[in-house]
């Protein structure tokens, strides 16, 4: 459990900023598989999972996608509406010269 004081300060740490592409590992829960690829930043997170239906040869009919940036135990949801761009992601995210670590999940939805 997090003191006070580290929530304060986790708090306090500067946003990240991109380029137009960023090296992104995304992992997928469940599959056992991850894809390391330079992201368009300006890109919908959600028009994302046609190009992982491809690559990982998986259906994700009736799935949504949901993306959670992670390092260590800190762990941020991020809105699949939205580019990586227009995200508040902070910087403890990434260390220096580090990839973002992205953890997708998938949830059933009802046809």
């Amino acid at each position: 459990m997090m003191s006070k004081e580290e929530r304060n300060q986790n708090q306090n740490q500067p946003f990240l900023t991109f380029g137009d592409y960023e090296k992104v590992k995304f992992t997928f829960s469940g599959l056992d598989k991850y894809i390391v690829m330079e992201l368009n930043t300006k890109i919908a997170l959600e028009d994302l999972k046609f190009t992982f239906a491809n690559i990982l040869k998986t259906d994700f009919f009736a799935k949504k996608l949901e993306y959670h940036v992670t390092k260590g135990f800190q762990d941020k949801t991020l809105s699949a509406q939205k580019s990586l761009a227009h995200q508040e992601i902070q910087s403890l995210f990434r260390g220096p010269g580090q990839q973002l670590n992205i953890q997708v999940k998938f949830i059933e939805e009802g046809a």
